[in-house]
């Protein structure tokens, strides 16, 4: 059973999942918040891939990803910084970014990177679902995201 599955055998309701942006406020925050978080009580955290045109986001979400990618936070960095995660948490994380940043790292790459360092679901708002069944989940399903 994977993380997010165990999640929910184990509790019905008053899950929290909090998101956050990687590389705010500082660059290197990204793992002290994310054991920060898990220690405070929190079920999973949805870690947003920085994006310099964030449509499905907010403006608190936007000025985040604005100061993330000026404090230089990049797909590479995100990696590094979480390459020892699971040493770290246990609870699910998962991944949400947008298509056009994820084909920058190549789609297959970035799943297979993300499950490396321990990711369990992505979520990427602007795909449509047709498009997604099509072309795209195979590649999700063989990494189990």
């Amino acid at each position: 059973m994977d993380r997010i599955e165990a999640l929910f055998a184990r509790k019905k309701s008053r899950i929290l999942s909090v998101y956050f942006t990687p590389g705010y406020p500082n660059l290197n925050d990204t793992v002290e918040v994310i054991k920060t978080l898990e220690q405070q009580g929190v079920d999973m955290i949805e870690i947003g891939i920085p994006y310099s045109d964030p449509m499905a986001d907010g403006p608190v979400i936007q000025k985040s990803s604005q100061i993330a990618l000026a404090n230089g936070i990049s797909q590479r960095t995100l990696f590094a910084q979480l390459e020892n995660i699971r040493q770290e948490v246990s609870i699910p994380l998962v991944f949400m970014g947008y298509l056009n940043t994820i084909m920058q790292f190549g789609f297959e790459d970035f799943c297979q990177k993300a499950k490396e360092i321990g990711i369990d679901a992505l979520i990427i708002p602007d795909i449509p679902l047709d498009v997604y069944e099509e072309e795209y989940k195979s590649i999700v399903d063989k990494y189990g995201l």
